[in-house]
């Protein structure tokens, strides 16, 4: 009997230390998170959940005890590669700051074939840690051809010879863009006009005139028709978008709506602000794709234009908020419904948002579409 007792001591003992080296107890601290857990160890969230099922949907306490699988390889290589039944199955571990387009760009296959190998991965919700399936069976490397890289040059006409800031628009209206701690006072001064001319030749202008902001200092002579829409020819057919550029189309709408709330900020192309095309650049290079860097050039140069009723997500839609008529707008299209059109934006005074072409601001001021995810 005591022998019994002794074996059973031993095997328990035993099995004790083999579960030990393959799991490593971690208790909670003030901050942090599953998700921050999971970075930590370079485990996924899911596998935190399987060592510890009472945790998952429950909120995470100071001085949990969770126990983390331990993980030994260390290699540098983040593609595992399995085998069943004569078929190799090829795995990627997602590593910071990846998205399931640069996966899938990096693998050389489709975007809807890597979302058809891991139906359960949802493109805006990818994490560090987890394991991606490239590839069914092994294929040999298509070789690219270079892209061919668009330079635009833009060519800034100062026909008055006044100042650098300053130029004429197709109406011939005097404008000047604005620099670093220009106010409205002094652009009065500067140019001898009242503050309240100022404002009722830009109705649209704010307090705190951000860095290139155009303030219309003097009217020309040629007038605008009210509520005009430009006229744009579109193409007689239009393709739809392929199920890949759909699925880019989502991927920028995350990508972008993850900034909703962000301040405006002249110039700006990051987190720290954006102005409406920095958004618009800043989204696109998600997809390796470079805009024109100002809304103008983007109507101009980046893609091409269609008629309304052909919009679709992921196009580029472009208004005149001047007081002239010139396109210095542009936000991307988030969703169709019937004759309105939802898209996102940088606006001066609220920043990241979504917006209508329902609201009677930007329903009066809408110019045209761009189609930039060509088939």
């Amino acid at each position: 009997m005591r022998l019994i007792q002794i074996l059973t001591f031993f095997i328990f003992f035993c099995s004790s230390i083999v579960f030990s080296q393959k799991t490593i107890k971690h208790t909670v601290v003030e901050g942090e998170s599953f998700y921050s857990i999971a970075k930590k160890y370079k485990v996924s969230e899911s596998d935190i959940y399987e060592l510890n099922p009472k945790s998952k949907g429950v909120l995470l306490q100071l001085k949990t005890v969770l126990l983390i699988p331990y993980k030994k390889s260390n290699s540098k290589d983040k593609k595992e590669v399995t085998s069943s039944k004569n078929v190799s199955t090829e795995t990627h571990i997602v590593e910071s700051g990846e998205s399931l387009y640069k996966i899938a760009k990096k693998y050389d296959i489709s975007l809807e074939k890597l979302k058809e190998l891991n139906p359960d991965i949802k493109p805006e919700a990818i994490q560090i840690g987890d394991k991606i399936v490239v590839s069914a069976k092994k294929e040999s490397p298509k070789e690219k051809k270079p892209k061919e890289t668009k330079i635009v040059v833009a060519e800034v006409s100062n026909p008055t010879n006044m100042d650098a800031n300053l130029c004429l628009d197709e109406l011939g209206n005097k404008v000047h863009t604005v620099t670093k701690g220009e106010t409205l006072y002094r652009l009065s001064k500067k140019y001898k006009v009242s503050v309240r001319d100022l404002e009722e030749m830009n109705p649209e202008i704010v307090a705190n005139l951000p860095i290139g902001y155009e303030v219309i200092v003097k009217k020309g002579n040629v007038e605008l028709e009210k509520n005009q829409n430009i006229l744009v020819e579109a193409p007689k057919e239009i393709e739809e978008l392929s199920p890949e550029n759909m699925s880019k189309a989502e991927f920028l709408i995350a990508k972008a709506s993850q900034h909703i709330g962000t301040r405006y900020r002249g110039g700006g192309t990051t987190s720290a602000g954006f102005d409406c095309s920095g958004l618009m650049f800043s989204t696109f290079k998600n997809i390796d794709m470079t805009l024109p860097r100002s809304s103008s050039s983007m109507a101009v140069d980046a893609g091409f234009k269609i008629d309304r009723s052909q919009a679709q997500k992921g196009d580029l839609i472009f208004f005149t908020t001047n007081g002239r008529g010139s396109i210095n707008h542009v936000g991307m299209i988030t969703e169709i419904n019937g004759d309105e059109i939802k898209f996102i934006h940088s606006s001066v005074q609220a920043g990241v948002i979504i917006s209508s072409t329902e609201e009677p601001y930007y329903k009066r001021r809408f110019v045209q579409i761009n189609r930039v995810l060509e088939n």
